[in-house]
């Protein structure tokens, strides 16, 4: 793939573990631009009538590696800190948000396929992208007592909604890379999603607002499919599909 555009990282691949903590220097630089964070929400509460959600995500502040085990450690923030950064990059609040996305491998007559879909023209980023199904934000409720992150049920959470199939097709949910969308400065946590279900059954349950109807890729055609639409997948997906490769998952 040194010929399609790199406009990713994968950072790591191996067993992904995260954990929070906290973070004294993100939090001081938060602190003083306090006022500054609570206007921009306040103005952005008004352009969209209220209904905005300041809910929680974490902020990327290291990576530990352990042989083939991966601890990704981050410190919770909430979304107005997050949206008055995108409103204002020049305030540089350091913030680089973690989110979780899967890669489904499913069978069907004896070939292995990985689902993408088209995001929809009304999604504020990357509309009408190819993008890996499923994907989605960590909120602050995925954290144990201990401070060990659950995202894999965040990502089970959000393969329900986006493909309206229930948990009972998940035959299982696993880690394996850390990957970068070097445009956005946005992280994300890789999984891999084993399907109990086929083409058509996908198809026929898909119900989305986010996304078009699915696009069933075969493993044997995924080099072309990507070379063939390089210039509208989205980032994180293409360095979803490089690390399943280098994880040897694919074999």
């Amino acid at each position: 793939m040194n010929d399609l555009k790199m406009n990713y990282e994968v950072v790591a691949v191996g067993n992904i573990e995260m954990r929070t903590i906290q973070d004294s220097r993100i939090d001081d630089i938060l602190t003083q631009n306090r006022d500054v964070i609570e206007e921009i929400w306040r103005k952005a509460q008004e352009e969209r009538g209220g209904k905005l959600f300041n809910g929680t995500l974490p902020n990327f502040v290291r990576v530990n590696r352990e042989r083939e085990r991966i601890e990704i450690l981050g410190h919770f923030i909430e979304y107005k800190q997050f949206l008055a950064q995108r409103k204002r990059p020049d305030l540089k609040l350091g913030i680089k948000p973690i989110g979780v996305s899967g890669i489904i491998i499913l069978e069907d007559k004896a070939s292995e396929y990985v689902v993408f879909a088209k995001r929809a023209d009304n999604i504020t980023e990357y509309p009408g992208f190819l993008e890996l199904v499923p994907s989605g934000s960590i909120d602050k409720e995925c954290a144990g007592s201990n401070g060990v992150v659950d995202y894999q049920s965040k990502l089970l959470s959000e393969f329900i909604e986006e493909t309206g199939l229930s948990k009972e097709y998940v035959k299982e949910i696993s880690g394996f890379a850390f990957v970068l969308d070097i445009g956005h400065n946005v992280y994300d946590i890789c999984c891999e999603i084993l399907l109990k279900a086929n083409k058509e059954m996908v198809t026929q349950s898909f119900c989305s607002k986010e996304y078009n109807a699915p696009v069933f890729v075969a493993m044997s055609d995924l080099d072309s499919f990507v070379k063939a639409n390089v210039d509208s997948i989205v980032p994180t997906s293409m360095a979803i599909i490089e690390a399943y490769r280098r994880s040897g998952k694919n074999k």
